[in-house]
Order: C-alpha cells, then sequence, then structure tokens
C-alpha cells in the first residue's frame, strides 16, 4: 500500500494548487500507482513517493533458485535481497493513501526457463514474463492496508509451483534532520520472511534497509543506503551481515555496500545478530563468503576461493503486473478505488480529481467514526488479525483472493 509518514497529516497530499502541478504518466492507477509530481514543492510532498520505494516488493519478479548447497540458497536469498532495490531509484512520484482495507492483487506468469543456476545468480531474470507458449510458474501478490493510523498493509507473495512465499508488514516512519531525511521501517515491520517449503519450511529473516534522501540544496533528489542490514536463516545456520557505506557527492566511492555471510550458533547468537556490524561478527562465526560492490549497480561475492558476480542491477527490469480489468474488481480494491481520481487527472481536470480525492477521504472519515461509535474495530478481510508480534501476516483460508 502506499507509504506515508507518521504523525504526518495525511490530507497534505490533496489541494487544488497541488493538484494542478501534477500529471498522470500511466494509463491505470493500482494501489497508489505513481503519479508524477512537476514544479516546485516541499520535503513531505516530495517525500512521499520515496518512501513507498523503500519497503514494497510488489513489482518484483524473482524466482529463487534451491541449490543443495545452503550457503547457495543464502547467497541467492541475497541476490534476490538486492534485486527488490531496484525500485529505490529514478523520479520522485507522489501516491494516494491507501484507504482501510484497500487490497490489491496482481499476478506474474514467469517461464520456467528463467529459473537461475548458482554459478549464475547474477543473471536471474526477472523480467522474463511468459508469452504463453511455454512452462510458467505463476507469481501471486497479494496485500491489504490493515491500519490507517498508523499506515499498515501486511503482503504476501508466492509462487505455489516452486513453494516459495514471502510475507511481511509495510510500516516506514521518517526523519528530517536540516536538509536530509532518514526513512526505516517502523514498529510493526519485522523484515520480509522467505519460505522455502519443499526445504522443509527453510525460512530466511530479511531485514529492510534504512534510506537517506539527500540533494534537495542540489535540486536532484538521491536515495543513499545506510547503516546495516541482515538476513537469518536458523535452520541452517547460515546468515549475512550487509552493511552500507556512506557516499560522498564530491568523490567516487569504490563501492558503497560490503557484507559477510557466515555460519552461527543459534542458541548462543540468534539473538544478537540483529545489532551486529561487521566488526562485531565473533571469530567463532566461520566466514563462509564476502561480498562487495554498489547495491546500485553491481555486487560480487567471493566463495569457495572464486569470485563471481552476484547481482547486475543494469540487466534488471520490473516486470509488468497482470491485474485484471477494473470491472472484474472488488470495490475496495485500488484501481477501482482510485479510477475516478485518475480519470480525471487523465484528462486534465485537477481541480476536479482533487474534489474526487478529497470526498474518497471524507467517506472514510464517515466510516471510521461510525465504527467508533459502534465501538467496532476494522476487521482485515484478507489476513488473520494475530501480525503484530511476529510481523509475519497469514492469508485466511477463506481470503477472497481474486487474481
Amino acid at each position: 500500500m502506499s507509504k506515508a509518514v507518521e504523525a504526518t497529516p495525511r490530507t497534505s497530499a490533496s489541494g487544488d494548487t497541488e493538484a494542478q502541478q501534477q500529471k498522470i504518466q500511466s494509463e491505470h492507477v493500482d494501489r497508489a500507482e505513481d503519479i508524477h509530481v512537476d514544479g516546485e514543492q516541499g520535503k513531505f510532498s516530495a517525500i512521499l513517493g520515496i518512501l513507498r520505494k523503500l519497503v514494497g516488493v510488489a513489482d518484483v519478479v524473482d524466482l529463487i533458485p534451491e541449490s543443495d548447497d545452503a550457503v547457495e540458497r543464502m547467497l541467492a536469498v541475497l541476490a534476490w535481497w538486492f534485486s527488490k532495490m531496484l525500485k529505490h531509484t529514478g523520479k520522485v512520484h507522489k501516491p494516494f493513501n491507501s484507504i482501510l482495507g484497500e487490497r490489491f492483487f496482481c499476478h506474474w506468469d514467469v517461464s520456467s526457463s528463467s529459473q537461475c543456476s548458482s554459478e549464475s545468480t547474477a543473471s536471474s531474470s526477472i523480467t522474463n514474463v511468459s508469452t504463453g507458449a511455454e512452462a510458467t510458474n505463476r507469481v501471486e501478490y497479494i496485500t491489504e492496508q490493515v491500519s490507517h493510523h498508523p499506515p499498515v498493509s501486511a503482503f504476501v507473495y508466492r509462487c505455489k509451483e516452486r513453494g516459495i512465499e514471502a510475507a511481511g508488514i509495510d510500516h516506514i516512519k521518517a526523519k528530517f534532520t536540516g536538509l536530509s531525511a532518514t526513512v526505516a521501517t517502523g514498529s510493526e515491520c519485522k523484515g520480509i520472511f522467505i519460505t522455502l517449503k519443499s526445504r522443509g519450511n527453510e525460512m530466511y529473516k530479511c531485514t529492510h534497509p534504512t534510506g537517506s534522501i539527500v540533494g534537495w540544496l542540489r535540486g536532484s533528489l538521491k536515495v543513499q543506503m545506510i547503516e546495516t542490514s541482515y538476513i537469518v536463516c536458523a535452520k541452517t545456520g547460515l546468515a549475512a551481515v550487509v552493511e552500507f557505506k556512506e557516499e560522498r557527492w564530491f568523490s567516487k566511492d569504490k563501492g558503497n555496500v560490503i557484507g559477510k555471510v557466515f555460519r552461527y550458533d543459534e542458541s548462543k547468537y540468534g539473538d544478537q545478530i540483529a545489532s551486529w556490524r561487521l566488526k562485531d561478527i565473533p571469530k567463532a562465526c566461520s566466514i563462509v563468503a564476502t561480498f562487495g560492490g554498489n547495491w546500485d549497480q553491481q555486487v560480487t561475492v567471493k566463495h569457495n576461493g572464486s569470485e563471481r558476480t552476484l547481482i547486475d542491477m543494469a540487466a534488471l527490469k520490473i516486470a509488468d503486473k497482470i491485474v485484471k480489468p477494473l470491472e472484474q474488481q472488488g470495490e475496495l480494491e485500488s484501481r477501482r478505488v482510485w479510477e475516478p481520481v485518475a480519470s480525471k487527472m487523465r484528462q486534465g481536470k485537477y481541480a476536479e480529481a482533487s474534489r474526487t480525492k478529497k470526498a474518497i477521504e471524507e467517506a472514510q472519515r464517515t466510516l471510521a467514526a461510525e465504527r467508533k461509535e459502534r465501538g467496532e474495530e476494522f476487521v482485515p478481510a484478507l489476513f488473520k488479525p494475530n501480525y503484530a508480534d511476529s510481523g509475519m501476516p497469514e492469508l485466511l483460508d477463506d481470503a477472497p483472493i481474486n487474481i
């Protein structure tokens, strides 16, 4: 779902003056589909679109190869983890604010031939969408806005043919400091949990990177990754620590990310890895691979005495989503919710679009007030309500999924 900043008025994106600066550049709008903003704008308006990119994974299709080598499986997960950051570059976009209960469904039909081997992780295709002539694997994406204050969405995406599933919570917080802004995950977000069901539910917990948005004075906003993230698999006893280097504007950095994959004792170190930087990895943890490079260009890995490309971002493209036609969507599906606004924007009727948007938001406030008066809590339609502690949402058995 679209992201927003905690403790910031969610109506600040509306208004005729700002609406007149907007122009739609895509035929359809889905779950706050990109709205490009031209001209001058404040920090909050500019940052909204970047926030949306820092956690979302909906548009990225990548099938993790299932090597019999546990280290290669960890490296494949790591390559996927880097690949999802493909969305973190590009123009600033300003999304709609998702309404409570809003849903979005899509899928990709990926050619089976796009599955990559452990020796060629870098060439794993996230763009090899099937034309229907060959065997395919379907990757499904399911998400629902489960909270409005704070703005939180739950998501699951899965490939049933491969027995791969990922789940997580989107919740973002931002901190403004002078001429930069730091964007990190909120308290509800514990990471993305990838499960390989064919490996006895082997699970990888992958935390999200922290982003620093700079370039306000230069008039060219840029997302830099900072601090440390980690991937851990308790079942295999393997973990990876990813450390981002702060980039300098006036010098050329040889690389902006480094990391290590290592074996660890879950009973001894399992609850400590979250706080580790590379220098904190104990000598008792044996290093099995090292990696480094530029997260937005190319990352190489050294393993078993040889070096190879782990991921080449320049070779990747985001695959197009396959979504049901508007007339086959439910009333709470994103494109159905926001089509009245998007259609006005496509016609250049920005003042009307702004009024329509306000009407949708006001209707939501009325519904919220009615629920409060009745003493009712919002109940998600797709997900079980017990996701808060683990950060790993589960779909209801009878969830009305419209893919």
